[in-house]
C-alpha cells in the first residue's frame, strides 16, 4: 500500500502525544509499505509559526513534505471565537471558523491532497485541526481517520459529527474513545478498529543515575507532559500544596515538560525542564507513582510507559479513557476530588506491596495489548481491509 500521514506538525523535537502516536506508527508501517507524511512547517502548537523550512524533507527515514502555514493563529481571535462557539448561541459557520482559527491554517496542505491519485489511503490526524476538517472530505473514499478525540467541549460541537461520518474508517485508541465519537455523531456505519499505540523503551535509560543527574530524592512522585491547565497541572499544584499541609511526609513532586503556566515556589516541587527520553524512562523507573492530572485524553502514552517500566499510576478519574485503562489493567488507583487524590496518594505512599502489584499488572497489560507486534499488526490488517487489499 502507499500511505500518506496527514497531521499538523511532525518531527523528532515535536512532543505531542498525537504526533508522536503518527510517528512511530508511520515508522513500523514503513517497513512494509510505501508510507509518507504531508504536514505544515511549523513546531510551535500555540501560534502554529513556520519552524521547518518548507518541501522535501526526511525523518526518521520517512519522506516528509512540508507546507508552509498561511497566517499564524491569533490567540485574540481564537479567544473570541471559542466564547461565541463555546457559551453562546451560534451558527454551524461560526462553528467553521472556529476551526479555521484553531488552525494550523494551511491550505495549500489541502488543496494539495486530491491531486494525489497515487495514494492508496490517507491516514488523517487529528479531527479538530483545519487541515484535517477541510482535507479530510475531499479524498473521504480514501481517508482513514485517527481521531484522538478527548471528552472536551469540542467534541460536542455539531460541525464535527459529518466530518466523523465521512472517512472510510477510523483508527481509535480506546475503546472510550470509540463510544465517545460514536455517541456524538452516530457513526457506528463507519467501520473502525481499537489499535492502541506500541510503547518504545529506549536501550540506555538503565545508564541514567537520575537522583546524581538530577538531585531527585530517593522517594518521589512523577508527572510527565505539558504543564498547562488543559492537562490539569494547576489542580495538581492546588491539590499537591494542600496535600504537603496536611502531610508533611509525602514524597516530593518532580515535574517533567515545558511550562505553559507558572510553576510555584515550594521546597517539594523540583522541575526539571526537558529530558531526554532515557532520562524519562530512568525517571519513570524510580519513581513511586506517575500522577496523571488529565481529564482530556484519548490514551495517554506517558501512563502507557510508567506501566512498561513496572510503576502504578494515579490518575483523574473524570478522564474516562484514564479510568478505563486502570479498570482494565489493574495497574493504578483514581480519583475524583481532593479527598480521593490526598487517600489515594497516602495509601500507595505506604504500602510497597500494593505499589509493585499494580505496577506488575500494569506492565503485563502493556505488553499483552500494547506490544508493537500487537499494535502494528491490527492496524495493518485494517488498513489493507481498507484499501480493499483485506
Amino acid at each position: 500500500m502507499r500511505l500518506c500521514f496527514v497531521i499538523q506538525r511532525y518531527g523528532l523535537e515535536v512532543a505531542g502525544g498525537s504526533e508522536l502516536h503518527c510517528r512511530w506508527l508511520a515508522g513500523r508501517l514503513a517497513r512494509r509499505h510505501q508510507v509518507e507524511v504531508a504536514t505544515t512547517c511549523a513546531l510551535d502548537y500555540l501560534e502554529w509559526l513556520d519552524h521547518y523550512p518548507p518541501g522535501p524533507d526526511r525523518v526518521d527515514g520517512v519522506p516528509v513534505t512540508r507546507y508552509p502555514v498561511a497566517r499564524p493563529r491569533s490567540g485574540r481571535r481564537f479567544a473570541l471565537v471559542s466564547d461565541l462557539v463555546f457559551h453562546e448561541e451560534h451558527s454551524l459557520a461560526d462553528e467553521r471558523e472556529w476551526v479555521v482559527e484553531n488552525g494550523p491554517f494551511c491550505p495549500d496542505l489541502v488543496r494539495s491532497l486530491p491531486r494525489r491519485r497515487d495514494i492508496d489511503l490517507f491516514v488523517f490526524y487529528s479531527y479538530r485541526y483545519y487541515h484535517t476538517f477541510f482535507g479530510l472530505p475531499p479524498v473521504a473514499g480514501r481517508a482513514v481517520l485517527v481521531p484522538t478525540a478527548e471528552e472536551d467541549p469540542a467534541i460536542e460541537l455539531p460541525v464535527f459529527a459529518s466530518l466523523f461520518r465521512a472517512p472510510r474508517g477510523i483508527l481509535y485508541l480506546t475503546p472510550e474513545e470509540r463510544s465517545l465519537v460514536q455517541g456524538v455523531s452516530g457513526n457506528v456505519g463507519v467501520p473502525g478498529a481499537v489499535v492502541g499505540s506500541g510503547i518504545n523503551v529506549p536501550a540506555g535509560w538503565p545508564a541514567v543515575d537520575v537522583k546524581a543527574r538530577f538531585g531527585v530524592p530517593p522517594r518521589y512522585l512523577l508527572y510527565v507532559g505539558r504543564i498547562d491547565r488543559n492537562k490539569g497541572a494547576d489542580r495538581l499544584f492546588s491539590y499537591y500544596r494542600q496535600l504537603r499541609a496536611e502531610w508533611p511526609e509525602a514524597p516530593p513532586l518532580v515535574l517533567v515538560g515545558r511550562p505553559a503556566l507558572e510553576i510555584p515556589v515550594h521546597p517539594k516541587i523540583l522541575h526539571l525542564g526537558f529530558v531526554t527520553e532515557e532520562e524519562k524512562f530512568a525517571l519513570l523507573a524510580g519513581c513511586e507513582a506517575l500522577v496523571m492530572p488529565s481529564a482530556y485524553e484519548s490514551l495517554s502514552v506517558v501512563v502507557l510507559e510508567a506501566w512498561a517500566m513496572g510503576r502504578p499510576v494515579l490518575v483523574n478519574s473524570a478522564c474516562r479513557v484514564l479510568e478505563g485503562q486502570c479498570v482494565r489493567s489493574g495497574g493504578g488507583l483514581f480519583y475524583r476530588g481532593y479527598s480521593e487524590f490526598a487517600a489515594a496518594l497516602r495509601r500507595l505512599s505506604g504500602d510497597e506491596r500494593l505499589r509493585a502489584a499494580l505496577g506488575a499488572a500494569g506492565k503485563a497489560y502493556v505488553r499483552r495489548e500494547y506490544d508493537w507486534d500487537v499494535v502494528e499488526e491490527r492496524t495493518n490488517g485494517f488498513l489493507a481491509t481498507m484499501a480493499g487489499r483485506g
